[in-house]
């Protein structure tokens, strides 16, 4: 689908984090276990000093004899000291995969470079208040070393993660740099994090061509994936009623006239209705988490919602 582009404008820093700006915390839940030894909120296959009844076991395999359940030991047959055992608690590695290809600089009614600064840093935010370490990676055409965050802890992430992106989308307005540029590298990024289990958020627009959404979705096979679709509605919606216009799809550069009439109006509203439910049917087959559509004006309370109801 074309894409129309806006020439860019020139913006200071208020554009995408405004003064007053603070990250908004929202939980998530997996029903995965870690694998780390970083004390954290995510269950571990790990026996040790938690508060998460994992069953008995014997003495002599825990040692630990202010856990000598009487009554368990007194049923055994032959007789032997039991233990009641517990599982530890770890942190998850939670990322950030964002998409700047050129479709990201679609100006219209939402900015989407405001939505996905705030989203990323209130992430980093969560995260990092959850005891779960947070890191990102970014790409176009190429991975952009710009935007990597390696895993971290730091409780100051969030705000620098803030200034980072913003600094980004400032420099490619600064350099006209903001068309031409597709997604094509994104199954590299997934591939980077490792194949050690994550919670990836991946955030783009998803208006790529078919092979690239395969190989991004192949990519994040060993992770668990939460797909953050960005959608500007004056993209589909707003149109004149009447009348010439030119589309010029911001990845390609290609050009198109369009003749604006009450039948084209239809076809792009149903084309915008059977594309949500193509992704969402990609996703499912996928294996991933339901997509969470990220309109301008989300509330935390929303995304901790959608989080919780689509653990898998």
């Amino acid at each position: 689908m074309a894409i129309p582009s806006v020439p860019p404008v020139m913006t200071d820093q208020t554009s995408y984090v405004h003064a007053a700006f603070e990250p908004s915390l929202f939980f998530y839940k997996t029903n995965w276990r870690s694998k780390s030894y970083h004390a954290g909120a995510t269950l571990t296959p790990h026996h040790g000093n938690g508060s998460d009844f994992a069953g008995f076991a014997s003495l002599l395999a825990c040692p630990d004899p202010k856990r000598i359940d009487i009554r368990a030991s007194v049923r055994t047959v032959p007789r032997q000291w039991l233990v009641r055992a517990y599982l530890e608690r770890a942190a998850i590695r939670v990322y950030a995969i964002v998409d700047v290809s050129s479709s990201m600089f679609f100006n219209g009614t939402a900015n989407m470079r405001q939505q996905v600064t705030e989203f990323v840093s209130s992430l980093a935010w969560s995260a990092t208040r959850q005891g779960d370490a947070f890191g990102m990676r970014a790409a176009n055409d190429i991975p952009q070393e710009a935007l990597q965050v390696l895993p971290t802890f730091q409780p100051g992430t969030a705000h620098a993660v803030a200034r980072q992106l913003t600094r980004y989308w400032q420099q490619q307005e600064a350099a006209g740099d903001v068309q031409g540029h597709r997604a094509s590298a994104m199954p590299a990024v997934m591939e980077a994090i490792g194949p050690q289990r994550a919670l990836v958020f991946l955030l783009s627009d998803f208006y790529w061509p078919e092979t690239l959404m395969q190989q991004t979705l192949k990519a994040g096979q060993p992770h668990d994936v939460i797909p953050v679709i960005l959608r500007d509605r004056t993209a589909t919606e707003g149109l004149p009623a009447f009348g010439w216009a030119r589309l010029r799809d911001m990845e390609t550069g290609e050009e198109r006239s369009w003749m604006l009439r009450r039948s084209l109006h239809q076809q792009i509203a149903a084309h915008a209705r059977q594309q949500t439910q193509i992704l969402n049917t990609k996703f499912l087959k996928a294996g991933t988490r339901s997509p969470l559509w990220l309109y301008p004006g989300w509330r935390a309370e929303d995304i901790s919602r959608h989080l919780m109801e689509t653990m898998t």
